[in-house]
């Protein structure tokens, strides 16, 4: 077992890193609105540059790592343990920061795709001023979506994974750099299997809003870290359910009016 003051390292550090990057997507929003108070307005009017999708993916890529990072700590720990343990027996061992780029890697890889979709959807003038879906009828559909999702077996497969991180570590063991690169790599693949849903309601409520980004960070560490984390995925998935269909109904209210007036 890891000693109260190797915990203490391992814990600053993962503290450091994610203050580093709550501190980085507060700077990327605050620098777009201080350059120009219209400059999100003038973004969602005209197509984007090169510039503009560089900035979409490193707001994205700092608020993945926010997020997600403090809820990998029991992961992250457990691997730590095994590689104390085998560096006492003068076995190899590998740092846990490879097993950890590994996983930062896979959401670095979600960052670029939400990047795209947001660039895409930009251009296709869905998002408004705010990075929010500009329609009532996609948030509520996005909104459904998620909460359908939080249901399925696939879902709570994955959620069992992130919350078992002995059983990962004596199942996906592999031996070396590149090995511990790989189990840091798969972890992450079963978290965005687990999140991946839960991300897209940025894109509902605006990324641009960090205090939403905290709560919905808050909710992913609540349902990987309590005890009844299984109760509270399926207990959101219904309420996700719930919201989106009034988002729907609200939506499609003014297309009926004007289908039967």
């Amino acid at each position: 077992m890891l000693t109260l003051p190797e915990r203490a390292v391992i814990a600053a550090a993962l503290a450091f890193v994610t203050l580093s990057a709550w501190l980085g997507s507060w700077a990327i929003t605050a620098g777009m609105e201080a350059i120009d108070p219209t400059f999100l307005a003038q973004l969602c009017a005209r197509p984007w540059s090169a510039a503009d999708f560089a900035n979409a993916f490193l707001m994205w890529n700092a608020m993945m790592v926010a997020m997600m990072l403090p809820s990998a700590a029991p992961m992250i720990d457990a691997f730590a343990t095994i590689a104390k343990r085998r560096r006492a027996r003068r076995d190899p061992y590998v740092p846990t920061l490879v097993f950890v780029l590994g996983y930062l890697a896979v959401w670095g890889g979600f960052s670029l795709a939400g990047a795209a979709g947001h660039w895409l959807m930009a251009n296709a003038g869905l998002v408004g001023p705010d990075m929010a879906l500009s329609s009532g009828l996609l948030s509520g559909g996005v909104l459904v979506l998620a909460g359908l999702y939080q249901l399925t077996s696939v879902k709570q497969a994955c959620l069992t994974h992130c919350r078992s991180p002995s059983g990962f570590i004596l199942s996906e063991w592999r031996e070396g750099y590149l090995g511990s690169m790989v189990m840091g790599f798969r972890h992450g693949l079963y978290c965005v299997g687990c999140c991946w849903a839960l991300m897209l309601l940025m894109l509902v409520v605006s990324m641009m809003d960090l205090r939403w980004t905290a709560a919905l960070a808050i909710y992913v560490a609540a349902e990987k870290l309590l005890p009844h984390g299984a109760i509270l995925s399926k207990a959101a998935g219904v309420i996700a359910v719930a919201l989106g269909a009034a988002f729907l109904l609200a939506g499609a209210a003014p297309l009926l009016a004007d289908l039967f007036r």
